[in-house]
C-alpha cells in the first residue's frame, strides 16, 4: 500500500522530504534521507533515480516485497544512476489508443512513452517501456509494430475483451525488423481443413476460406516466415509444398504460422475530399495525427492511422499548411456545410510537410524543358514523382512536388514506363537537347492513368 513517503530533488538526490502521519515507516525513516536504491518484486532495480522516479514507482507498485535502501547524503557514499524494469504484461480495457491516453511514439519500433493523466489506466502502466507484443484473443499476437500499425490494430480491435500487451525494457531481447503476426492454429487441421491455399517460396496466401475460422485472422498476401510447433526444425524451408506438408505433420495447442507483410504500407499520401457534416477522423498532436476513427466512418478504409494532415483546401480555394489540430478541426466545423473540404494527408516517414509557398498540384501538365541539369530529385519506381525541387531549378515555380512523370518526348520519340532511375539518366543524356517536353500527371488523382 501507500507508505507515506514524499521526495524531492535536492542537489539531483532524491531526498526523502516528508513522513506523513500514517505511514508505517515514520518510526524508521527520516527527512533528509537519500533513497539509494530501490527493487520491486518482480525484479525491477533502480538506483540514483531522480525524485519523479522514485515516486513513479511508490505510486505505481505498491505490493509487499518493494526494498528501499536509503542512505545519509552528507556521506557521498551513494550508487550511480541506473535503471532496469523488468518486462510487464498489460490487460487492456475497451477503446483505441485515444480512448486508452497511451502515449506512443516511434516509426521503427512503438514505445510507451507514458499514459495521459486523464485516462483510467494512468498510474498502472510503466512508462519508457518497448511494445514488445500486442495479443488478441482471437488468436493473433502483432510483434515489432511501429507507433502507426500499433494504432491500427487498437483501432480495429477496441471492442474487443481480453487484449494484452507486453512491455520490455529497452534493449532487452531482439524484435523483429518488421511488423509480424503470430497466428495461433487450432489444435489440428492440415492446410486444406484450415481453409487455406498457399502458393510460392516463400509461401505467400493465396486465398482463405470464407467459412474458415482463420478468416479473421489470416489475410490473402501475408507471406509465411516459419511454422512453429513442438517439433519444428532448426532450417525450415518455408516453400508453399513444405509449409503445407508441415501443417499436416504438425499438431497441438501451440502451433502457429508466422507471417510478414501483414499490412500494406502506409501510403505516401492521400487527398479525400469530405462531404458536408463531420468527417469521423480523431485527430491528435501538432501537426494533426490521425489517432482513430469515430464510429460510422466513411473514409476509414482510405486513411491510415499514423498519417498526418497537410493541407486543407475549402470551397472557395483557400489552402491552409502548417496545421495545428485545434485550428483544423476549428475550421472544418465552421465549413462543415461544404461540398469541398479536400485534406492532404501523408505519411511522415516518407513525405514532407508543405509549406505556403509550395505549388498546388493539378491533375495533368506539360513542360517544356530547358537545356542543361534541371536540379530536380526523383523517386520511386514506375511512374518516378519528383521528390525535390532545387532552388536553383528551372523548374521552381513551374513543377509542383510530387508529381509523377508519365512521358518524356525527345526529338520527336516518345519515352514511358521507366523508372527514377532509367529517367533520371535518360535526362541526363539529353540535357543539351532542345525541345524535350515532359508530361506529368497527379499520382494521387484515381481518375488519371499512365503509360506502360
Amino acid at each position: 500500500g501507500d507508505v507515506g513517503l514524499s521526495v524531492t530533488d535536492v542537489d539531483g538526490i532524491a531526498i526523502i522530504t516528508k513522513i506523513s502521519a500514517e505511514s508505517p515507516l515514520k518510526h524508521i525513516v527520516r527527512i533528509g534521507m537519500a533513497v539509494d536504491s530501490f527493487t520491486l518484486p518482480d525484479g525491477s532495480t533502480m538506483t540514483g533515480g531522480s525524485s519523479a522516479k522514485v515516486s513513479e514507482w511508490l505510486r505505481f507498485n505498491q505490493t509487499a516485497g518493494r526494498v528501499m535502501i536509503l542512505k545519509d547524503p552528507s556521506l557521498g557514499d551513494l550508487s550511480p544512476p541506473s535503471y532496469s524494469q523488468a518486462n510487464v504484461t498489460v490487460d487492456l480495457p475497451l477503446g483505441n489508443i485515444d480512448d486508452l491516453g497511451l502515449i506512443i511514439q516511434g516509426n521503427d519500433i512503438a514505445t510507451l512513452e507514458g499514459v495521459n493523466r486523464f485516462s483510467h489506466m494512468h498510474g498502472k502502466v510503466p512508462a519508457n517501456m518497448i511494445i514488445g507484443a500486442l495479443r488478441i484473443p482471437d488468436g493473433r499476437e502483432f510483434q515489432g509494430l511501429n507507433q502507426s500499425f500499433l494504432a491500427k490494430v487498437l483501432q480495429e480491435t477496441q471492442d474487443v475483451e481480453g487484449r494484452i500487451l507486453y512491455l520490455m525494457n529497452p534493449g532487452d531481447g531482439e524484435l523483429p525488423s518488421e511488423p509480424v503476426l503470430k497466428a495461433f492454429l487450432p489444435v489440428l487441421g492440415n492446410c486444406s481443413e484450415l481453409g487455406l491455399v498457399l502458393g510460392g517460396n516463400p509461401a505467400r496466401v493465396r486465398f482463405v476460406n470464407q467459412a474458415s475460422e482463420m478468416n479473421e485472422i489470416i489475410k490473402k498476401g501475408m507471406e509465411v516466415v516459419k511454422v512453429g510447433w513442438k517439433y519444428e526444425p532448426d532450417n525450415q524451408d518455408i516453400s508453399a509444398e513444405a509449409v503445407t506438408e508441415s501443417l499436416t505433420e504438425s499438431s497441438g495447442t501451440d502451433r502457429y504460422i508466422l507471417f510478414r507483410n501483414i499490412y500494406k504500407a502506409i501510403p505516401d499520401e492521400v487527398e479525400v475530399n469530405f462531404a458536408p457534416g463531420r468527417i469521423g477522423i480523431i485527430f491528435g498532436d501538432n501537426p494533426p495525427r490521425v489517432k482513430g476513427f469515430t464510429q460510422g466512418c466513411t473514409v476509414s478504409h482510405l486513411i491510415d492511422v499514423g498519417m498526418v494532415a497537410d493541407t486543407l483546401i475549402l470551397d472557395s480555394g483557400k489552402r491552409y499548411t502548417n496545421l495545428e489540430t485545434h485550428k483544423l478541426t476549428r475550421t472544418l466545423i465552421a465549413n462543415a456545410g461544404s461540398n469541398r473540404r479536400v485534406i492532404r494527408f501523408i505519411n511522415p516517414a516518407t513525405v514532407e510537410l508543405s509549406t505556403e509557398d509550395d505549388l498546388e498540384r493539378p491533375d495533368m501538365i506539360n513542360l517544356n524543358l530547358p537545356t542543361g541539369k534541371l536540379h530536380i530529385s526523383l523517386k520511386g519506381p514506375y511512374p518516378p514523382r519528383v521528390s525535390n525541387i532545387k532552388p536553383i531549378s528551372p523548374l521552381l515555380r513551374l513543377l509542383p512536388k510530387n508529381m509523377a512523370v508519365d512521358e518524356l518526348i525527345i526529338d520527336g520519340r516518345s519515352y514511358s514506363g521507366f523508372n527514377s532511375i532509367k529517367l533520371a539518366t535518360l535526362l541526363k543524356e539529353t540535357e543539351y537537347k532542345q525541345g524535350r517536353v515532359m508530361k506529368l500527371k497527379n499520382p494521387y488523382n484515381p481518375n488519371v492513368s499512365f503509360h506502360f
